[in-house]
């Protein structure tokens, strides 16, 4: 049987073996000498073994000569191999020391590069929620380290009494002295924000937390002394400018104010800004208190009201009103409800009602203010007449009056008016309830239901608070019932009266004269009458007055007057007819008047002055032409008082007093002398 061949991968890997000993082994032939290939090598081997038997009957030369050729190609291959394997057991011969002082080496390296990476490797992070005042000094150091970077206070001071009792033969020792001082500054720097925040005493407290053992303990010390030490300077300053606002001396407290100013404490310096503010309130609420002050004293006390109003905007936080304006306003409101009651009294209830609304909503008002203010309003209720309101209007308030007297304290001073009161309100809202029914009845506006109203406003009493509202509806009940009876009646004589026709309108006054006196409609019934009477007087007189007219246009001015004067006074047309008679009675007197003064005139152009103002004079005043008459008459006793002069310088002959003027040949006039006495003026 044929050898299987090795495969080439396997033969590179034996190569790698360890080569066997030379005595087990002798080398054949040298490294360097060929491989043998001959056919020597395959006579050596050992004679092939026959073949198996086949079921072939009768065997097949072929494939006898191909069994034969495989069987010797095999043996050449196997000897090939061993040759091969023979060269590569030297090699690894002479490269053996070299590969045990590698993997030596490799051994090396490897452990090292293990022990690098557990020395740099981090060790895992502590859970500090399982960490307790029994783990090791290392975790709890660790956990405080995490604590003390959230910036609390309270973790800060833990991690500080964790460490601040480690000596110097603590392991961690010097790695807590670093941290200590850190946290040390971190505490020291929150409690300076504590006195930014003036709150000094917190400040103080944690800076208190920094331990003598801490590198800061020097410097917390030095900071706790500076903020009280500005503090208390701070204080003591404040304490000034709070006694200088008390007693308005507006200068001390500003002097003090710039010291505060010069305080190095954040605290103060943030309440610098307050103080200032409370100062210019201070000074303001003086300014205001002196202003109602004067005000108070230049008017009656009934205005002290106004006196409260001016000091309402003073702010209740300042030592001016708690000290001083608080005091002035509790005795002026006293005194205005002192007046206030005075008034009510006098059952002046609308002067009391005003004194109280003088008063502002600021203004705290005691229990006795506040129930006379009830009893006030209560009053102001009733005595209000607003008959006018809807029913519902006015019944409301009633009822609220009712229980705003129903709330004073039996032992109030105003019990007694209270209980006077009460009945008079519960009556009146009874009064008012029955009249709101019997007004609701009314508005039907039908007969039945009036006269059902005036019956039920006619029950209420004299003596009940309603009865004055029940006569006002009655009135006006009583006055829509006789217009409701009067109006077919006038209606009826007003149609009677439209056709114009002296027998209708005879026929519409008697109609109209049945509505009696004191009937709502008899103003209306009387006022028609009137019109129609008239209607009758002009159908009747205007004949009268045209045929006067006719009569005056003939020239029979006299005549004419006589018709027109047959029109008596009172009728329609008398005052036309008596227009007509003036008119006429001046057109005589014109022409009358006329001829008088045409007369005297005439005379005056012929030189007889004298005779011509005799003459004009006999016009009477208040005739046409009497204004002409005396301008006439003055201008000739003008004339006539020249002539005198000129005669009473040149004296001459007395002239005939018959002689005209122009007549007498002598330049000098020669109307007569005047009478000693003057001659009289006609009027």
């Amino acid at each position: 049987m044929a050898r299987k061949n090795t495969p080439q991968w396997l033969q590179g890997l034996s190569a790698f073996q360890k080569p066997k000993s030379q005595d087990e082994h002798p080398p054949t032939t040298s490294i360097d000498s060929p491989p043998e290939h001959s056919t020597v090598l395959l006579e050596d081997e050992p004679p092939p073994e026959p073949p198996a038997e086949s079921s072939d009957p009768a065997p097949n030369p072929v494939k006898q000569k191909a069994t034969t050729l495989g069987t010797r190609v095999a043996r050449t291959a196997s000897s090939a191999t061993r040759a091969t394997a023979q060269r590569m057991g030297s090699v690894a011969q002479a490269w053996k020391w070299q590969l045990i002082w590698l993997g030596i080496l490799g051994i090396f390296g490897a452990t090292g590069a293990i022990a690098f990476w557990w020395l740099s490797k981090v060790p895992p992070a502590v859970d500090c929620r399982t960490v307790t005042a029994q783990s090791i000094e290392s975790e709890q150091l660790s956990c405080a380290q995490q604590a003390a970077q959230t910036g609390s206070a309270d973790q800060i001071i833990s991690s500080i009494n964790l460490v601040k009792d480690w000596t110097t033969d603590h392991p961690l020792y010097g790695q807590s002295r670093s941290l200590l001082q850190d946290w040390s500054n971190a505490l020291l720097i929150l409690a300076r924000e504590r006195v930014t925040q003036r709150d000094i005493k917190g400040a103080v407290s944690l800076a208190n937390q920094i331990p003598k053992s801490s590198p800061v303990y020097k410097d917390a010390q030095a900071a706790i002394d500076r903020w009280q030490a500005e503090y208390r300077r701070g204080e003591a300053i404040y304490v000034k400018i709070i006694d200088a606002l008390k007693k308005q001396q507006w200068d001390r407290a500003s002097e003090q104010m710039a010291q505060l100013a010069l305080v190095e404490d954040p605290g103060w310096q943030a309440r610098l800004g307050e103080v200032r503010e409370q100062s210019n309130n201070e000074r303001k609420a003086w300014k205001l208190l002196t202003d109602a002050r004067n005000f108070a004293k230049a008017n009656p006390p009934t205005q002290l009201g106004e006196a409260i109003a001016i000091t309402d905007p003073i702010d209740r936080r300042t030592f001016v009103w708690t000290l001083q304006a608080n005091r002035e306003v509790t005795r002026w409101r006293n005194t205005i409800f002192q007046l206030a009651i005075a008034q009510y009294d006098q059952q002046n209830i609308v002067a009391a009602g005003s004194l109280l609304n003088s008063l502002p909503e600021s203004v705290q008002l005691t229990s006795a203010n506040q129930d006379l203010v009830r009893l006030v309003r209560a009053r102001e209720i009733e005595t209000a007449n607003e008959y006018n309101s809807p029913g519902l209007e006015r019944i409301a308030p009633l009822m609220m009056a009712t229980h705003l007297v129903k709330q004073i304290d039996p032992q109030s001073p105003f019990a007694s008016r209270a209980k006077t009161l009460i009945p008079r309100l519960e009556q009146k809202t009874q009064d008012l309830m029955q009249l709101n029914v019997a007004s609701t009845i009314a508005n039907l506006q039908q007969i039945p239901m009036l006269e059902y109203a005036i019956a039920q406003a006619a029950a209420v009493s004299p003596k009940r608070p309603g009865r004055l509202h029940a006569q006002t509806l009655l009135a006006q009940w009583r006055k829509e019932l006789q217009s409701m009876q009067d109006r077919p009646l006038l209606t009826r004589a007003q149609q009677v009266a439209r056709s114009g026709k002296i027998g209708n309108l005879r026929s519409a006054v008697a109609m109209a004269s049945l509505v009696r006196p004191r009937r709502s409609l008899r103003i209306e019934a009387q006022t028609n009458i009137a019109d129609w009477t008239n209607q009758i007087e002009i159908i009747e007189d205007r004949p009268i007055i045209t045929n006067a007219r006719t009569i005056a246009q003939a020239g029979q001015l006299g005549r004419a007057i006589d018709v027109a004067s047959t029109i008596r006074p009172g009728r329609a047309l008398y005052n036309e007819a008596q227009g007509l008679i003036g008119e006429w009675v001046y057109q005589i007197q014109l022409a009358e008047d006329r001829s008088v003064l045409n007369q005297a005139a005439s005379l005056a152009g012929q030189g007889y002055l004298s005779r011509a103002i005799d003459v004009a004079s006999g016009i009477a005043p208040g005739r046409p032409l009497y204004g002409e008459a005396r301008g006439a008459i003055a201008q000739w006793a003008a004339e006539r008082a020249e002539i005198w002069r000129q005669r009473d310088q040149a004296p001459q002959p007395a002239p005939s007093y018959d002689t005209p003027i122009g007549s007498s040949p002598e330049p000098i006039p020669s109307e007569p002398t005047p009478p000693a006495s003057p001659e009289p003026t006609p009027p």
